[in-house]
């Protein structure tokens, strides 16, 4: 498999490290600005709102990010895998905002070639397409690794290979 590997791309957070983001109360915030209870999907209806609204809802999102940054953990097998795949193309796509994520590549000294973050897109699917754009890379070469249902869900749906960090 390994072989047929061009283009690795991770998730960052429940991937490559733990940022305990207090989500419930994130969803809160967002449902106060939003005025909706109606949040599920979340990053399909936040990918919905107009730019203004947006702009707020990453502002709050932002800062619950640096306040759970003291906290942050790396995950060994993410960061085991990330070795493992050191002579392949290396993309990182989040739903992490770009301030923090630059932040916690600093802090990990982990690097990509290419990293797209919720500013370009909150839809995962979109996130890997724009990866495998951007490289010119046949979807059959590529390996997605992250944590979530969701990601494999969206990996597979573009024809992608994909590992699970738990």
């Amino acid at each position: 498999m390994e072989a047929n590997i061009k283009l690795v791309i991770f998730d960052l957070d429940g991937t490559l490290v733990n940022l305990p983001i207090d989500y419930n109360k994130l969803k809160d915030e967002f449902a106060k600005i939003l005025k909706t209870d109606n949040l599920t999907p979340i990053s399909e209806k936040l990918s919905k709102i107009d730019d203004d609204m947006r702009k707020k809802v990453f502002e709050v999102w932002t800062r619950f990010e640096f306040e759970a940054l003291p906290r942050m953990e790396v995950i060994k097998e993410g960061i085991e895998l990330y070795r493992k795949f050191n002579d392949k193309i290396r993309s990182l796509v989040t739903l992490q905002g770009r301030k923090i994520t630059m932040v916690i590549l600093e802090r990990t000294r982990l690097s990509f070639d290419f990293i797209v973050t919720r500013e370009d897109s909150l839809l995962r699917s979109k996130q890997i397409e724009m990866v495998i754009r951007k490289f010119g890379v046949n979807p059959d070469n590529v390996l997605v690794i992250a944590d979530r249902r969701s990601d494999k869900e969206a990996a597979e749906k573009i024809g992608c290979r994909f590992i699970y960090v738990r």
